[in-house]
């Protein structure tokens, strides 16, 4: 798991949750974690998914804190970012949301693995996007 590796939102809640794919994740942070990192958008999506999950803004600051201490690099969008978004929505025969193919352009921009467990992502082929997908939730999580 040597490299450089972007945790997509779904791989931070897997992690937060400790759903399937926590212990991928925990052992990415653990073994290098000045490679893991997260695009500015899934600091968005996550903490408006905390909002859901966490009701109480003072128990969700704490998981925020944890997480930032945790993930110190934040890999912008940019305009080279948005162009190579472009692209991979152009080259994948399903409808990728914006904020997917950001998070899979930033991934590509700087070489990483994306790390996920989302279908969107998994429809972009290896070729483009490196990719370590995540088990699914199961049903009942």
């Amino acid at each position: 798991m040597i490299g450089p590796h972007l945790l997509d939102t779904s791989a931070l809640l897997a992690h937060c949750l400790e759903e399937p794919g926590f212990d991928v994740v925990e052992a990415l942070l653990e073994s290098h974690p000045d490679a893991v990192f997260v695009s500015a958008i899934t600091w968005l999506e996550f903490q408006l998914r905390l909002v859901e999950l966490i009701p109480v803004a003072g128990q969700r600051a704490e998981v925020l804190a944890i997480y930032e201490e945790l993930l110190t690099r934040t890999l912008p969008v940019t305009r080279e970012v948005a162009s190579l978004a472009f692209d991979l929505r152009q080259r994948v025969p399903i409808r990728i949301p914006n904020g997917d193919a950001l998070i899979a352009a930033t991934a590509k921009s700087v070489n990483a693995v994306l790390v996920h467990r989302d279908p969107h992502l998994g429809a972009i082929p290896t070729r483009l996007v490196k990719q370590l997908v995540l088990p699914a939730r199961s049903a009942t999580q």
